[in-house]
């Protein structure tokens, strides 16, 4: 619920109401797993969450069906918010789901294209350029940027400008940190805690920044990876998987992930320091239906510590 979590934490942290942003964090958190319904289709992803993938348990066009299904619920819900929070917010907030929808297919886009081609020169800037796209504006952007349009007391898009753009700064430099810690943890984590196939990425051939890496240092080398990554997924071998970690450890592409996470954590805590329109603390007021004291400003800021030291 990471993403329902920001967005209320915003709204509280800018002065508004947790409960008027609830019906807008419910509809991301079901574009959220309606995007992981299909991203693991297309992937070919094996487990989620600690379990099967939806697509292993009831077969492709069941989750498909699933996947849409789960769409039309979040629209319903910005629909909702005509009452919630009026027109002037929901025609804003749907603007910034539309957005961030486009923004996601796109950098998918980018990744499956990048697969399909076993593209091999690819830089750091590349990556990020993906990832601000595929995960940054519907993990990170979107929920900051609705949770201030739902809680600041102007409807009035000029009043926000200076703010929203303070946001997306920082969520995407959040973000892409969080998503190289979620690729190092499909490296080195835990299957127990992170829930999903440890080398995952590698069987799926995805682009991440220490294949990247290891691609442009392996000199000699990089045509055997490269010869793997073209394979099917169900033809690789754990023998293959090994080499490339092997190349991944001697090249240091792990150590260049867990450096460039840890610098744009710390860019992105220098961004928040500047966000000086968002309140040290919210009090909850008698008539807020809301149960977390906690959810504004502290919530945000911890976040960043959790994106980089988490294990799930």
């Amino acid at each position: 619920m990471l993403r329902p979590t920001m967005c209320i934490s915003m709204a509280r942290a800018v002065g508004g109401m947790g409960h008027d942003a609830l019906t807008s964090a419910s509809a991301l958190e079901l574009y959220h797993n309606a995007f992981l319904i299909h991203d693991d289709i297309e992937d070919g992803s094996e487990s989620r969450r600690g379990k099967g993938t939806l697509h292993q348990m009831i077969g492709i066009p069941r989750a498909i069906n699933v996947g849409d299904a789960t769409n039309v619920l979040a629209v319903g819900l910005l629909l909702e918010n005509l009452s919630v929070i009026g027109v002037a917010k929901a025609l804003k907030v749907l603007q910034e789901i539309e957005f961030m929808a486009q923004q996601s297919v796109e950098g998918q886009a980018m990744e499956l294209d990048w697969v399909a081609t076993n593209t091999s020169n690819l830089t750091d800037q590349d990556y990020f350029k993906m990832c601000v796209k595929k995960n940054c504006w519907y993990s990170f952007i979107t929920p900051c940027r609705i949770g201030l349009i739902v809680g600041y007391p102007s409807a009035n898009e000029r009043d926000l400008v200076k703010y929203l753009a303070g946001i997306s700064r920082f969520g995407m430099i959040l973000g892409i940190a969080f998503q190289i810690q979620d690729d190092l943890l499909n490296l080195q984590g835990q299957l127990e805690s992170y829930g999903k196939e440890i080398g995952g990425d590698i069987y799926e051939g995805k682009r991440t920044l220490m294949l990247n890496h290891v691609l442009a240092h392996s000199g000699s080398q990089s045509e055997k990876i490269l010869e793997i990554l073209a394979l099917p997924r169900e033809k690789k071998t754990t023998d293959q998987l090994a080499f490339i970690m092997d190349r991944m450890q001697c090249c240091g592409s792990i150590e260049h992930g867990w450096k460039v996470a840890r610098s744009l954590a710390n860019q992105a805590a220098e961004i928040f320091e500047s966000l000086d329109f968002l309140q040290p603390e919210t009090p909850l007021r008698p008539e807020e239906k809301w149960g977390c004291p906690v959810h504004d400003r502290r919530v945000l800021k911890e976040l960043i510590n959790y994106v980089i030291y988490r294990n799930v």
